[in-house]
């Protein structure tokens, strides 16, 4: 008999979470399109892939994060008839504040952004069910951001392994502020312009 294998096709890591919040940084929103096998196919045939590093907890912040990502639909609107979509639930907590009517908003200049992942286990994997700002995030050191980066660059289709720890560990500190740059041409997709 040849030997058979099922490969995962996960983009996530396998994780060692617990269920609850956890420390994370958004890395990447990207633009996919919706398996049709999905409910959310119907309403919205691409969907945001959200991309996180996330830690168990500040204390193991020196190590290598896991790699993990959330869907959402396309969708874009605060709460009316029908309840807010995630896409801008989440966009106006990681900006800590509601949206006017007609703004345009694009993360991407701003990533990496803090936030505190809310993680469900599914077996070997988690899923991220929720997000909220991160208000007391250390600061975006060199080495954090390189971690972070080595983090978005990890191949999650078949390579889990997690980056060696930068030569001195994340301190935490008080959270800069994050002011939007101006825009720029956007990078490649699978590399940060941080």
């Amino acid at each position: 008999m040849p030997l058979m294998e099922q490969k995962s096709q996960s983009r996530n890591d396998v994780s060692s979470l617990t269920n609850g919040w956890h420390p994370a940084y958004l890395l990447e929103i990207t633009d996919e399109p919706t398996p049709e096998t999905w409910q959310m196919f119907a309403k919205s045939p691409r969907m945001y892939r959200w991309t996180f590093a996330v830690w168990e907890g500040p204390p193991q912040m020196h190590l290598p994060p896991e790699r993990q990502s959330a869907p959402s639909s396309q969708a874009f609107s605060p709460k009316g008839r029908q309840p807010a979509s995630k896409a801008y639930l989440w966009t106006t907590e990681l900006l800590g504040r509601q949206l006017l009517a007609g703004e345009a908003i694009d993360l991407d200049p701003m990533l990496p952004l803090p936030c505190r992942v809310k993680v469900t286990r599914n077996e070997q994997y988690a899923n991220i069910v929720d997000l909220e700002q991160w208000r007391d995030a250390p600061a975006l050191t060199p080495d954090l951001k390189a971690l972070l980066r080595d983090t978005l660059m990890r191949d999650s289709l078949g390579i889990n392994e997690a980056p060696q720890a930068p030569s001195r560990p994340a301190v935490p500190a008080p959270l800069q502020s994050y002011a939007a740059p101006k825009a720029t041409t956007p990078p490649s997709p699978g590399k940060p312009r941080w």
